[in-house]
């Protein structure tokens, strides 16, 4: 077997399956580790987790000499570099609202994105290892308010964050078109490469007629369990 077919990418193959286990359990242990020390290395892992997740939005910029993408493929534009963004903006002291923000954008995307990549080559090649950090870290992020912070959204929060990405989504498309071939940013213009969930969906364009229904009931999924705790307690 050649290298290159060493690196290709195998949905649901070995390494996949490896590489979304171990993530997650990387993930576990550090929130298990991290809430039982004291105040301040709470503090100091929550600033250690932003720096990161900033670092690695921008380090995005250096992804086009890296893995050989054109420019217009590594502008971090995608929801999930926004919940980056977001997340490590808020870990590192700012508004709440860039919570509420990474927790729809990323807990599900996220996930999605590591059980479903759109992936050309598979581990141990630094494309594969860079997209599982990248969004490992967006999780463990956003893990930190909630797991340790106990921070949470309200319903409110979950209407907001649907009213910003119909915003957002707008804009992104004329963003997309904009920038022409290779932009395809939020899935917009196309389907992704490789074996994804939005394969499910009609051919583009009207593919999008399913992707923003989807997202919103994505986000409504990761509130619900607030939702039915609340109705449980009274609250």
């Amino acid at each position: 077997m050649t290298g290159s077919k060493m690196q290709t990418f195998t949905l649901f193959g070995f390494s996949h399956i490896t590489s979304i286990i171990l993530t997650y359990i990387i993930i576990a242990l550090i929130l298990f580790w991290v809430s039982h020390q004291s105040k301040e290395i709470k503090k100091n892992t929550e600033v250690s987790i932003g720096v990161l997740l900033i670092t690695h939005y921008f380090m995005q910029f250096f992804h086009a000499i890296s893995f050989d993408l054109s420019w217009q493929e590594i502008i971090p534009l995608h929801m999930c570099d926004f919940s980056k963004l977001a997340i490590g903006l808020y870990l590192l002291g700012y508004d709440k609202r860039f919570f509420h923000c990474a927790f729809f954008w990323g807990v599900i995307p996220a996930s999605m994105a590591l059980l479903t990549p759109a992936l050309t080559f598979g581990y141990p090649h630094p494309e594969f290892i860079n997209f599982y950090y990248g969004h490992g870290l967006i999780l463990l992020g956003v893990g930190m308010p909630v797991f340790i912070l106990k921070e949470r959204p309200q319903f409110e929060d979950f209407i907001s964050v649907v009213k910003i990405t119909l915003t957002m989504t707008a804009i992104i498309f004329v963003i997309n078109h904009l920038l022409g071939d290779g932009a395809n940013f939020w899935y917009l213009k196309d389907k992704p490469n490789g074996d994804t969930i939005i394969n499910f969906f009609p051919s583009a364009p009207f593919h999008v007629l399913g992707l923003i229904p989807a997202a919103i009931f994505a986000f409504y999924l990761t509130y619900l369990p607030y939702q039915l705790r609340d109705k449980i307690s009274g609250a």
